[in-house]
């Protein structure tokens, strides 16, 4: 994995985290990570079914 790749998976996983948390709201987290809501409905179903290893 290059540094890059990295730091997009920590920043995935911290936003992931906050939006699960309730601190931020999944419309929050889909503006934050550059994706649209409907993405972020994906994930958020994805890593819910698989964990992280689903998002990567």
């Amino acid at each position: 994995m290059t540094q890059a790749a990295v730091e997009r998976a920590m920043k995935l996983q911290d936003v992931m985290l906050r939006a699960m948390a309730k601190r931020i709201t999944w419309f929050q987290a889909a503006e934050i990570l550059g994706i649209s809501c409907r993405q972020m409905q994906r994930w958020h179903t994805r890593f819910e079914h698989e964990g992280y290893e689903g998002l990567f």
